[in-house]
Parts: structure tokens; C-alpha cells; sequence
């Protein structure tokens, strides 16, 4: 582990080319992403989880908080950010940041800046001064970067602190308290979903893998969700939900759906929750003024209002509006419309998974959600209307609180500008 020690100022454009006058030096081109699990339990625990390209090279990073007010880092080049906690947890990272990270982790917000650096020596120290020019990103926003850091490389904090102070009052420098990730955070969770939530007080984003296509015959293997409320004018995680759901009498998983999810008769019977109590647990969640969301949602909301039928009460469903992703993502791109096509036309490859298990898809439905709205904020006119490819026709059952309407292969006029409709 090294220890990290610093000071940051923010600084004006005017004082960002006196500052680079002053200290020429090499320039890094820097974007960076940062992670956290789905609830913010990494951010929570004063970890700090990155993914940074530094010139066309890719690292990872972990920083924690020390007693002594620096950071523990610990960092390694990498490909992606599983690959990135794998090698790091090698490297000594805190154990907590593998326990967590096992819940998942989302791309929450990010920076993209080039940074001019240079190293003094200073005293008995020797310190890099660094010039950060450019954005950072969260929550479909940008507001602009300008910040000088001072880092001690080697030698004294006494040094450290004589120099900062020297800077401060020479340039007339204000100390910046946050760290990028800190103020993209902030900005990532200030109005997301801002137009749902006007609206709603809960989203419940969920997906079921199931035992086949039929909703009134097979049945769901696994259910997850993610519920999202706003909370002090902040988008957040307030529940991670996955169940695996244990099967009626004489019901088997065919062996396709085992090779295809991953999920064996043997993982039901050791793990398996009974479906009376997932239908207890789905009606607690989505009770209230809440909005129902997934990624072809027509699919699992078939196979869940069977199961809540059968072994629980399907009137919790009456009078809760519904958005299919799956419909604004055809609206959007060309064909094929899968999943894990939205995946990696969002460039979210690396950050999540279409792995068929529920958890991972739905946490990767929630990126392609923000990245979605990032692209052009009209979720909301998506709400109650399910699309369905014209060539095949609208058939299999059908919900009677959405009004069903055409789309092709190719993207064409929003549906939910389109008069004709299936209803």
C-alpha cells in the first residue's frame, strides 16, 4: 500500500494559465470512472473505487481513508473493473472491498480532464504538482474541472504543508475539501430520474429468469430488483432484492435454462426461498405510489402477476404503472434489441453484465436506464405503452392498463407519438 498525501485548490481559468506558466510540464489525457455497489456501500465505507485511462492505458484504483487524514492506495493496470478488485484484492486492498463488491458494482459517475504534471523538489521533499483541466460527469450532467493538487512523492509532510501554503498565498488559491469523486457523486445523484420521481415515489427496476416462455405454465426461478426513491433531492439505492425461488411439485428447471442461467435444481433446493414469501417480500416493495420498470417488461410482468395468482395476491399489481426499456431502446437503435446489445451500444461493456442470472441483468438494466435518459430525458412519455415488432404482430397475453403500439427494426417516430395502437 502507499500512502497518499495532498492538498487541492480550486482555481479560476485566470489562475489556471498563471498556474501553468509557472509549472510546464508533461500532459496526461485522464478519463475516469468511478464505481460503487448498487446500495453505496463502497462510498459509505470511505472507499474509492476508479477506473482511469491515462493516455490510452487502463488502471485501477482503490483509495481508502487513514487516521493520520491521507489515503491508502493500491492500484494496478487491468482490463476491466472485476478483473481491477481481483488484482487489487492480491495487492493487499482492504478485505472489505472484495466482501462488497460482491453485491455488484455500477458506474456511478466519473471525470474527463488532461492534467498537466510536473515535479519539484521542495525542503527535503519532493512533490508533484498537477493541473486538472476539464469535467466531471454524473447523472447525465457535466460542470466544469479546475484544480491544482500538490502531491508529496517522497520526504516530509511538514514540506508538503510549508509548500501548499507558500502556493496558496502566493496565487491567492482556495483549498478544495472534496475529491473528484465526492463532487461527481453529488453530481450524479442531484435530479436523476428528476421527471419519474415528480411523479413516483419508488422505482422498482426487476427481472425474473424462469423455467421457460409461458407465464401461466412455467415458473420463476429467480427474482431481483433494485428500488430506487429520492431522498433529499438525490437518486438512491435503498434496496438490492434476489431471490431464488424454489418450484411447485413436479416441476423441473430443462436443462437448456440450467446451461443458459447457471442455475441447477441442486441451487434451488439449498437456496431457495418459498414463493409465498417472495410474493410477500415483491408486495412490501412495490407498495405505495411506485413505478414498475424492466427491460422487456412485458415478459416478466406476465410471470410475475401468475405467480403472485398462485401463491400470493396479483390486485397489488392493479393500478401500478409500468415502463418497458426494451420499448424506448427500439425506439433508439437498430437491430437486435437484446440486452446486452443496449449494453454495448451505452459503451457499458467492462461495467456490467447481461449474464442471464437476474441480479446481474437487472443492476446492468439500471446503467442502460441512466444512459438512456443521458441520451434524451423522455422516459416518462414511455409509461404504460409497450412496443411490439409489426412484423410478428401484438400476440400472448396482454396487460389491460397499457396501450400497445408498433415499432420496426429500425428506429422510427417514438411510439408514444404514434396514434395507432393495440390495445
Amino acid at each position: 500500500m502507499a500512502a497518499e498525501y495532498e492538498w487541492k485548490f480550486r482555481v479560476t481559468p485566470e489562475e489556471m494559465e498563471t498556474l501553468q506558466a509557472a509549472f510546464p510540464g508533461e500532459e496526461i489525457a485522464m478519463e475516469t470512472t468511478y464505481f460503487d455497489t448498487p446500495s453505496g456501500s463502497l462510498s459509505r465505507k470511505k472507499l474509492t473505487l476508479r477506473l482511469r485511462r491515462e493516455n490510452g492505458k487502463t488502471v485501477c484504483t482503490c483509495k481508502s481513508r487513514l487516521l493520520d487524514g491521507g489515503r491508502g492506495e493500491w492500484e494496478t493496470p487491468c482490463m476491466d473493473i472485476r478483473q481491477g478488485v481481483a488484482l487489487l484484492m492480491g495487492l493487499g486492498c482492504p478485505r472489505e472491498l472484495g466482501e462488497l463488491a460482491e453485491e455488484g458494482l455500477v458506474p456511478v459517475c466519473g471525470a474527463r480532464f488532461r492534467r498537466l504534471a510536473t515535479t519539484i523538489a521542495y525542503e527535503d521533499a519532493r512533490l508533484e504538482v498537477a493541473l486538472d483541466k476539464g469535467v466531471l460527469t454524473g447523472g447525465g450532467k457535466e460542470v466544469p474541472l479546475l484544480e491544482a493538487e500538490v502531491e508529496l512523492k517522497s520526504g516530509s509532510r511538514e514540506s508538503l504543508d510549508n509548500f501548499a501554503r507558500e502556493l496558496a498565498d502566493k496565487y491567492g488559491l482556495v483549498p478544495e475539501e472534496k475529491s473528484k469523486f465526492q463532487r461527481a457523486l453529488a453530481l450524479a445523484r442531484e435530479g436523476c430520474f428528476r421527471q419519474l420521481f415528480d411523479k413516483y415515489d419508488r422505482l422498482v427496476i426487476f427481472d425474473t429468469e424462469t423455467t421457460g416462455l409461458d407465464g401461466a405454465r412455467d415458473e420463476i426461478i429467480e427474482f431481483s430488483a433494485v428500488v430506487l426513491e429520492q431522498r433529499q433531492g438525490q437518486c438512491q439505492v435503498i434496496e438490492t432484492y434476489d431471490r431464488l425461488i424454489t418450484l411447485s411439485p413436479g416441476v423441473t428447471i430443462p436443462e437448456k435454462i440450467q446451461q443458459l442461467t447457471g442455475i441447477t435444481p441442486q441451487d434451488i433446493r439449498e437456496r431457495g426461498v418459498p414463493k409465498t414469501r417472495v410474493c410477500r417480500d415483491i408486495a412490501q416493495m412495490i407498495g405505495g405510489n411506485t413505478l414498475l420498470l424492466a427491460y422487456n417488461a412485458g415478459f416478466d410482468l406476465i410471470f410475475l402477476y401468475y405467480m403472485l395468482l398462485r401463491d400470493g395476491d396479483a390486485a397489488i399489481l392493479q393500478g401500478k404503472d409500468k415502463l418497458d426499456l426494451l420499448t424506448v431502446y427500439r425506439d433508439r437503435r437498430s437491430y437486435p434489441h437484446k440486452l446486452c446489445n443496449a449494453i454495448e451500444s451505452y459503451g457499458l461493456q467492462g461495467q456490467v453484465v447481461n449474464s442471464h442470472r437476474a441480479i446481474d441483468d437487472v443492476l446492468a438494466t439500471v446503467e442502460v436506464m441512466k444512459a438512456m435518459e443521458r441520451e434524451k430525458n423522455d422516459l416518462i412519455s414511455y409509461v404504460n405503452i409497450f412496443g411490439y415488432l409489426a412484423k410478428y404482430g401484438c400476440d400472448g397475453k396482454k396487460i389491460r392498463s397499457v396501450r400497445y403500439r408498433p415499432q420496426g427494426f429500425e428506429p422510427g417516430t417514438p411510439v408514444y407519438q404514434k396514434e395507432e395502437a393495440y390495445v
